[in-house]
C-alpha cells in the first residue's frame, strides 16, 4: 500500500511591535510525515477486534432463562404423563360404564319380558279360573295329568276333537246302550259341555265329516221343538240356518239328528226325542297357562 502525506501549514502574525505590511507573511512548512501503513492497519484491526466484556448480569440471566425453560419442559413432560395416565383411567372407567350399562339395558329387556310372560300367565290363570267356576261340574282328571315333568293340561279333555274354538266328543259305539235326548244331554253335563250347536256351514261340515262312518244312524245334536215350529238351541238362541234333509217334521217333543250325508247341507232330521241314538258333545276350548299346556291328543273317541 501506498504511504500517504501529510502536509501541515503554519501562518504566524508578526505581533504590534513589528508592525509589518499586509503583504508581509511569514510562511512556515512543517515537516512532512509518512504515515506508516502497517501501523494504520494495525490500528484498524485494533478497533475492529476489539469486543465488549460479558457482563455477570447477563450471565445470571441467561442461566435463569435456561433453568427456567428446563423446569418448563419438564412441568410439561409430567402434565402430559399425568394427562395420559388420567385418560387411560378415565377411558377404562367409560368402557366398564358402557358395559355395564348395556348389561343394564340387557337384563331391564329381560325384566319386561319376564313381566309380559307374568301378565299373560295371570290373564291366562284368571281366564281359567272363569271358566271353571262357571261350568256346574268340571272333571278336571279329563283335562290334567301327572307327567315326571309335572302336571300337563289339555285344552280339551281325552278323546275329544279340538275344531277352532270349541272341542267334540263323538259318541259311537255303545254296542245297545244309546240314550234319549235328554239323557245325551245330561252325559255332556258331566263334561261341562252340551250337546252340539251348529252355527255355520264350516262347522256342519266338520260334524258331517266325523259321521260319515256310520250311514244309518245319526247323532243327537243340540236343537230341539220348543214350541210348534219354534226351533230352538239347547243354549236358547232361536234357529236361524237348518241343513235338513227335507224339511223338520213338526211334532211335539222332537229333537234333530244330524246323520250322515254326502251333502252337509241335507243332514238334518227330526225324531222323537225319546228314541236312543249317538250324540254329540260340545264344549268351549280351555286355554291353560303356558306352563301347564301339554299337546292335545287329536284321537279320536273310542266309545
Amino acid at each position: 500500500m501506498e504511504e500517504e502525506l501529510c502536509y501541515s501549514t503554519v501562518i504566524f502574525k508578526p505581533s504590534d511591535n513589528g508592525k509589518p505590511t499586509e503583504s508581509e507573511e511569514t510562511v512556515l512548512y512543517a515537516e512532512v510525515k509518512r504515515l506508516d501503513s502497517t501501523l494504520h492497519t494495525t490500528l484498524e484491526t485494533s478497533e475492529e477486534g476489539s469486543s465488549t466484556p460479558v457482563s455477570p448480569v447477563c450471565r445470571r440471566a441467561a442461566v435463569f432463562l435456561g433453568l427456567l425453560c428446563f423446569l418448563l419442559v419438564a412441568a410439561v413432560t409430567a402434565v402430559s404423563i399425568f394427562h395420559y395416565i388420567h385418560m387411560s383411567k378415565y377411558n377404562n372407567i367409560l368402557a366398564q360404564q358402557t358395559k355395564e350399562r348395556a348389561d343394564n339395558l340387557q337384563l331391564l329387556e329381560v325384566l319386561k319380558q319376564e313381566k309380559a310372560r307374568l301378565v299373560t300367565h295371570g290373564e291366562q290363570m284368571n281366564s281359567t279360573l272363569d271358566f271353571i267356576i262357571h261350568k256346574s261340574r268340571f272333571p278336571v282328571d279329563k283335562y290334567c295329568q301327572s307327567t315326571g315333568n309335572g302336571v300337563r293340561c289339555t285344552p280339551c279333555p281325552q278323546n275329544w276333537i279340538q275344531n277352532g274354538s270349541s272341542c267334540y266328543y263323538f259318541r259311537r259305539h255303545l254296542g245297545n246302550i244309546w240314550k234319549t235326548w235328554k239323557e245325551s244331554q245330561e252325559y255332556c253335563e258331566e263334561y261341562g259341555a252340551h250337546l252340539a250347536i251348529i252355527d255355520s256351514e264350516g262347522e256342519q261340515e266338520f260334524i258331517n265329516q266325523h259321521t260319515n262312518l256310520d250311514q244309518r244312524y245319526g247323532y243327537w245334536i243340540g236343537l230341539f221343538e220348543k214350541t210348534e215350529k219354534n226351533w230352538v238351541w239347547i243354549n236358547g238362541a232361536q234357529l236361524e240356518k237348518g241343513f235338513w234333509v227335507s224339511g223338520p217334521v213338526e211334532r211335539y217333543m222332537y229333537c234333530v239328528l244330524s246323520m250322515p250325508s254326502k251333502d252337509p247341507q241335507k243332514s238334518w232330521k227330526s225324531e222323537s226325542c225319546f228314541s236312543s241314538n249317538k250324540w254329540i258333545c260340545e264344549v268351549e276350548v280351555l286355554t291353560w297357562p303356558t306352563f301347564l299346556q301339554a299337546q292335545q291328543n287329536h284321537s279320536n273317541p273310542s266309545i
